[in-house]
């Protein structure tokens, strides 16, 4: 049997990656022999693994030895291990990220808050079809001639692949290959994590999108968290506000936009916690006045 292949670090965070609002996304390529392995110990981001070709077993934290055949998208939830083996010669485009679907199509949104947690987690994959498979080819292009180091492109990308899946499956489809990122019932902390900024600082939404009861998600926060979800939040939002207005030229506006909130809740929300307006908050944050 041929031995293992050598440990790929990812290298997305550091040089391959686009953030924007604490938020990475990266690919990498793998072409694997028979009974060769990829390792990731701890792996720090969402994956996407898109296999063009050959069949893997894929082991995560929520699940072991899935076999996925070619042509064949399989979704790995972050901070656990990341391993899969090829069982016959194979090629995987890795997507890594942090941004999901629900950040760029609202109505998908609303549809996942409705039907995600009626159902368990259960293991998911999709199929490639044409469009998302040329995407790929493209990306895979991009990877090769190294413009996937451009920031830029990178995060141009991720928008797009989330398009194509929204333009060419079903709602039930994405939903139920979404669910170990989106549902809380999977992973509570995953899902706090990856959705508190969809929530714009409101627990009656987050607890909605999580399919659990109030009381029950209450629990569980104050038990992960060590206090309760609406000062958790509004420490995120404090920090996120900080953070963006620390770049020059960012505007109140600006803010708001990225936080998918109107300009006066933002403002509003700097009154309750700073007792000042908006913009105010912002000039002292890029002066360096304002802590969490």
């Amino acid at each position: 049997m041929p031995k293992p292949i050598k440990i790929v670090r990812w290298k997305g965070a550091a040089q391959m990656a686009s953030r924007m609002n604490g938020h990475e996304t990266g690919f990498a390529h793998i072409k694997i022999v028979q009974g060769q392995r990829y390792h990731n110990a701890s792996a720090k981001h969402y994956y996407i693994l898109a296999v063009k070709y050959g069949a893997i077993q894929l082991t995560t934290r929520l699940y072991k030895n899935k076999v996925i055949g070619g042509y064949t998208m399989a979704l790995a939830p972050k901070s656990g291990v990341l391993e899969f083996t090829a069982l016959e010669d194979a090629e995987v485009i890795l997507f890594a990220f942090t941004t999901t679907i629900i950040r760029t199509d609202k109505e998908m949104l609303d549809y996942f808050c409705t039907h995600a947690a009626k159902k368990s987690y259960e293991f998911n994959t999709l199929s490639i079809g044409k469009a998302m498979g040329d995407l790929l080819d493209l990306i895979l292009t991009q990877i090769h001639e190294r413009k996937l180091r451009n920031s830029g492109i990178c995060h141009v990308w991720n928008t797009y692949f989330f398009h194509v899946m929204a333009a060419y499956y079903t709602k039930d489809e994405i939903t139920d290959f979404m669910r170990p990122i989106l549902s809380g019932g999977a992973d509570f902390e995953a899902f706090i994590e990856n959705n508190y900024l969809e929530a714009r600082g409101n627990v009656t939404r987050l607890i909605a999108l999580s399919g659990l009861s109030a009381v029950t998600f209450t629990n569980k926060f104050i038990a992960i968290y060590g206090m309760r979800p609406k000062q958790w939040l509004d420490e995120q939002l404090k920090t996120a506000i900080i953070d963006m207005a620390r770049d020059e030229g960012t505007t109140p506006t600006l803010i708001a936009k990225e936080l998918d909130m109107p300009p006066q809740r933002l403002n509003d929300f700097t009154h309750r916690v700073w007792s000042m307006p908006a913009g105010e908050a912002v000039r002292r944050a890029r002066e360096g006045e304002l802590s969490v």
